[in-house]
């Protein structure tokens, strides 16, 4: 009866203490109490522990059947090795570890501009000869060569030309004409100025010609002036009408 009453004196003093404490003092006590508890029940699970792995030998490390293993400690398992790949594998469908690019088609890849072949440039338009500026008449018009008359030709230099004893162009004998220089012209159609100069120089020094009607010829004038005639009738044997162009000089 003494031993009961020892403690349950000090707990009722104890609880007359805790009641006259503040708040604060309070919540320490509870907290040591709170503590120690927690260390005594920590304390008998470790025994427990050591108690069971000692009655089962070497399975110490095997946690207690229900209580939860952690995720890390599960102890990693080998690792599969992966199957092999080779020319004379069945039924392998792994891509090979380093993949190989496949070239590219010519005709896939985009041609750089070096490789396109630069279109020709345009050939330059050839710049146009002006044509040759048309000789200029001097004079254009119809003469009649009288044979039977001291004078028997025409000065063909002045406009409009001028009688003359032979001058530049006259009649000589029946079917002949006379004058400074001549040649006779074969072509179908009448000469220009430019075809009667050169006709003229590959045949220098001609001074009569036979003609008829129909016949066309080239004349220098004693000034140098270029003209062409054509027979146009024959009346007579002293008489012969002439159509009559010429040209003037060049400038």
């Amino acid at each position: 009866m003494t031993g009961e009453g020892a403690p349950r004196g000090r707990r009722a003093r104890f609880a007359a203490w805790y009641r006259d404490q503040d708040s604060g003092v309070k919540a320490a006590v509870i907290g040591f109490a709170g503590a120690v508890v927690a260390a005594l029940i920590g304390a008998a699970a470790a025994l427990a522990v050591t108690l069971i792995g000692s009655g089962d030998g070497g399975d110490a490390a095997v946690p207690p059947t229900g209580a939860s293993t952690p995720a890390d400690a599960v102890a990693p398992g080998p690792v599969p090795e992966p199957p092999a790949t080779g020319p004379g594998t069945a039924g392998t469908t792994d891509a090979p570890s380093s993949p190989v690019s496949a070239p590219s088609s010519p005709a896939s890849a985009p041609s750089s501009p070096a490789s396109v072949p630069s279109s020709p440039a345009p050939a330059p338009e050839p710049t146009p000869v002006p044509p040759a500026p048309q000789a200029r008449e001097r004079w254009s018009g119809t003469l009649v060569l009288d044979g039977s008359a001291g004078v028997r030709g025409w000065f063909l230099d002045p406009v409009p030309p001028g009688r003359a004893p032979v001058g530049d162009l006259a009649v000589r004998e029946p079917g002949q004409v006379y004058g400074n220089a001549l040649a006779a012209w074969g072509g179908s159609a009448p000469p220009s100025r430019e075809q009667c100069a050169e006709l003229l120089h590959t045949r220098p020094g001609q001074r009569q010609l036979d003609v008829r009607v129909g016949d066309r010829g080239c004349l220098r004038t004693e000034a140098g002036r270029i003209g062409v005639f054509e027979v146009t009738a024959v009346p007579d044997p002293d008489h012969l009408t002439v159509a009559v162009t010429v040209w003037q000089l060049p400038s």
